[in-house]
């Protein structure tokens, strides 16, 4: 695979260069010059860059891969922006006319085994290097574990079958690597996760705020299990979250969106941004979904506001109405915008360029007197939560099933202001709502994609997106095409069925 073809040199400088600037405070090192593998590896600080530079990929795949894939592919938004050729790979993905030539599912690809390498840099050396300090080993080593983890998970629920790497190869080597099993797979990512959930911290302060934990790998095992339909494990870990009594839902729900409340205690990991650095790039430190998901050319934020992903009329009748018909459901503000709604002195539209019923994405809105970059530019330092601890709270509820589970959906809801769940609902009837609630808590968290296809109905994704008008969705669609480009460096990588 192309994507595994550093040369074996590597610092502080080579870390943060390969893709672009660090980013906020444990990811704000300063390039300086290229460090030889031989003179690195040595002491703590050099440990501590090594799993940093693991995290970056991250933002690369916040910024140019995740929404278009957990969101505009699922019934929750659609394209927007300006029409016409405006973004055609996403567009690709929102009519399920993708091709194995799609930059976005390449940049996904790409960026995910870029963090694998450098995880598996982390795990196969410093475990060896006896001037790092304990502590310091047992927490990166375990952050390695974390990331790896992750990216894998996010591979294989949108690929199936991938390459299954857990050592440093050579560029000779990655070209001859097969594609494991699912099964195997997954096999991986519970190991690693439960290795990290027992080495990190339960917590950071200072500038390593934003670093997995404990919490992280719990959490996102939990995630793990309920997508395996493991409810048993998955009621299990998600359990051992909450009795943990570390995390905490907001007063406010606004404010997992909001400058002021980055890694609260509902957040369990978050894709850490900042101002600065590379202002037009995914590969920056900033945060671009301001930008492109803000109101189009209505400059309530830098660079104008690029009016994509476009909320649904069908996810917008899913928030909950009073009697008059208006939407109570407490999320709803916080989540998009609709019209009339004002900021200062701005009113949203009825229609817009790319949005005609006026409808935006608002979560992750920083207004321009808050964002920096010479007047222009992808840069919003606003984070993007990955888990909060209501998705934890969520999980247990639906794998504990109605009778231990309705109290913790009940708790989610009663924070939007909503009444708790009837009782004696069917298992059915029970999935139904949790999926409901799920779709409004998270709406364009970049979830519903992967909800839509862990559904115990295998076909539960088809149907719900040929409802929502997506008629060119079929069976092949439940994975991705294999891109072209890693295929052509590794014959070895089979296609996906249909593509």
């Amino acid at each position: 695979m192309q994507l595994i073809q550093y040369k074996k040199y590597i610092g502080a400088a080579l870390l943060c260069l390969w893709l672009s600037s660090c980013s906020k405070d444990f990811l704000n090192v300063q390039p300086n010059n290229f460090i030889p593998e031989e003179r690195f590896y040595k002491t703590d600080e050099d440990a501590i860059q090594a799993v940093t530079a693991a995290y970056q990929p991250l933002q690369v795949i916040y910024n140019g891969a995740a929404w278009h894939l957990g969101d505009i592919m699922s019934d929750d938004t659609d394209l927007g922006g300006g029409g016409g050729g405006d973004g055609l790979e996403t567009a690709e993905l929102d009519n399920f006319s993708v091709t194995p030539f799609n930059p976005v599912v390449s940049l996904m690809w790409k960026q995910c085994y870029i963090g694998i390498f450098r995880a598996n840099l982390v795990i196969n050396k410093i475990p060896t290097i006896t001037t790092i300090s304990e502590p310091i080993r047992k927490r990166t080593v375990g952050e390695a574990y974390f990331l790896r983890a992750y990216y894998y998970y996010q591979l294989v629920r949108l690929f199936g079958k991938v390459p299954l790497i857990t050592t440093v190869l050579t560029d000779a080597e990655s070209r001859q690597v097969e594609r494991a099993e699912i099964n195997q797979i997954y096999d991986l990512i519970k190991q690693d996760l439960a290795k990290a959930a027992n080495d990190l911290p339960n917590n950071y302060g200072g500038d390593d705020l934003g670093r997995a934990t404990w919490g992280a790998a719990k959490g996102v095992l939990a995630s793990v299990y309920l997508t395996l339909k493991d409810k048993p494990n998955a009621a299990t870990t998600a359990r051992q979250v909450i009795d943990a009594g570390i995390y905490h839902l907001n007063d406010n729900y606004g404010w997992n969106f909001d400058l002021l409340h980055e890694n609260s205690d509902e957040s369990l990991f978050e894709v850490q941004y900042r101002n600065g650095g590379e202002q037009w790039s995914d590969n920056g430190p900033g945060q671009k979904m301001n930008c492109f998901f803000a109101p189009r050319d209505q400059n309530v934020v830098q660079s104008e506001g690029y009016g994509w992903n476009i909320p649904t009329e069908d996810l917008v009748s899913k928030f909950e109405r009073d009697g008059s018909g208006n939407i109570k459901d407490k999320r709803r503000p916080a989540s998009m915008w609709m019209p009339g709604d004002k900021f200062g002195n701005y009113t949203q539209p009825d229609n817009l360029v790319g949005s005609p019923r006026g409808y935006n994405i608002r979560k992750y809105f920083v207004p321009a007197s808050n964002t920096s970059g010479d007047g222009g530019g992808w840069s919003c330092a606003l984070n993007v939560p990955v888990m909060r601890y209501s998705e934890v709270l969520l999980i247990y509820a639906e794998a504990a099933g109605p009778g231990a589970g309705k109290p913790y959906v009940d708790e989610v809801r009663a924070r939007a202001g909503l009444d708790p769940l009837p009782a004696g609902l069917s298992d059915a009837a029970y999935l139904e709502k949790i999926y409901l609630e799920r779709r409004v808590e998270f709406a364009f968290e970049m979830h519903r994609w992967y909800d839509l296809l862990r559904h115990p109905d295998p076909n539960y994704f088809i149907n719900v997106m040929k409802a929502s008008g997506k008629t060119n969705i079929t069976a092949k669609h439940r994975f991705m095409p294999i891109p072209q480009g890693e295929r052509d460096v590794n014959s070895r990588l089979t296609q996906n069925d249909g593509y």
